[in-house]
């Protein structure tokens, strides 16, 4: 199940120029992966080290800051003295979520520099097998009718993606369902495999699509515009007529602090696209059903940062989310 927070992954690649320039500081490129050891973030970094080794003609050495969904990581990453040559390795969505919905998270999505965003994975809404209904219409019908019981929903945290994805379909659909928390997917899939709750939003990883096979859970739909290929036989969740325009993803990416010069976030830039490009990482990218993001340039990359975090903080508006 660790492969499942993909979602919340393909987080890494970084840094150097194509002349695989070492760093003047002579210092190894700490990458501080604000997720636990094992997870989607910190494997995508296992995973791509040696290229990005390569690539910078020096040590990449990955340390991992897990806790309060992420934020611990990034209040690190954000106060590090300068002299440091560390970057941030985490979720996109979750970088932007956790101070709206975290009380001690002290910063803003504002004090980072997207380097590049990294990799994507929709997510896909599931049910438990024991359940009739098939697809979206048929669920909000069930949901909607009077003497049915409420559903539960698992997420993995209040103001994490999953959560708000759970909380922008219920208040679109109109209808109530009852939040159930866990520490992380390793967790909450069993329950739902198990029928202890009855649906959640998961990342469309590599597990998930075995899942489904196996026929262990059902797929309701999924949070996109498109049908993944992987699965085409699954239906977005924009396809029946109780939803329009409905999506959520999660994608990772490289983050440094706003004091970094603008030079070197490009350095950086440039060395995490031809990282990226790598055939290994390419070939561990579609394994787990998800797709590249860019390579952007530094401008683009910047301008992809400000519209992700304008959008997460509307749908955090529109479903009331409150820090605690």
């Amino acid at each position: 199940m660790k492969k499942i927070l993909f979602a919340v992954a393909v987080a890494a690649s970084l840094f150097l120029p194509a002349a695989h320039a070492q760093n003047a500081s002579g210092k190894p490129l700490i990458v501080r992966v604000a997720w636990p050891a094992g997870g989607a973030v910190d494997v995508t970094f296992r995973q791509i080290q040696p290229a990005l080794q390569d690539a910078l003609g020096q040590p990449v050495v990955v340390e991992n800051l897990p806790g309060l969904g992420g934020a611990l990581g990034a209040m690190n990453v954000a106060s590090a003295a300068p002299d440091n040559v560390v970057v941030l390795g985490t979720s996109g969505p979750d970088l932007i979520l956790a101070p709206l919905s975290i009380a001690t998270a002290k910063y803003s999505p504002e004090s980072f520099k997207l380097v590049a965003p990294l990799g994507t994975t929709d997510f896909i809404l599931l049910s438990a097998s024991k359940h009739s209904f098939k697809n979206v219409d048929e669920l909000v019908a069930y949901v909607r009718k009077p003497g049915n019981p409420e559903l539960s929903i698992g997420n993995i945290g209040h103001g994490s993606s999953s959560h708000i994805a759970a909380a922008d379909f219920e208040a679109r659909i109109g209808a109530k369902l009852m939040a159930v928390p866990y520490k992380g997917t390793a967790s909450m899939v069993p329950d739902l495999v198990g029928g202890q709750i009855d649906l959640a939003f998961l990342p469309l990883a590599g597990p998930v699509v075995g899942l489904l096979k196996s026929g262990k859970v059902k797929a309701i739909g999924i949070a996109s515009e498109q049908r993944n290929p992987d699965l085409p036989d699954v239906p977005t969740l924009n396809e029946g007529s109780s939803l329009k325009s409905f999506s959520h993803s999660v994608w990772s990416g490289l983050f440094v602090p706003t004091r970094v010069p603008d030079a070197e976030v490009a350095r950086l830039n440039r060395a995490s696209a031809e990282a990226l490009g790598k055939p290994e990482f390419l070939r561990f990218v579609r394994e787990n059903s998800s797709r590249v993001l860019g390579p952007l340039d530094t401008v683009q990359a910047a301008n992809f940062f400000r519209e992700e975090a304008a959008k997460m903080r509307a749908v955090a508006k529109s479903i009331n989310l409150q820090a605690q």
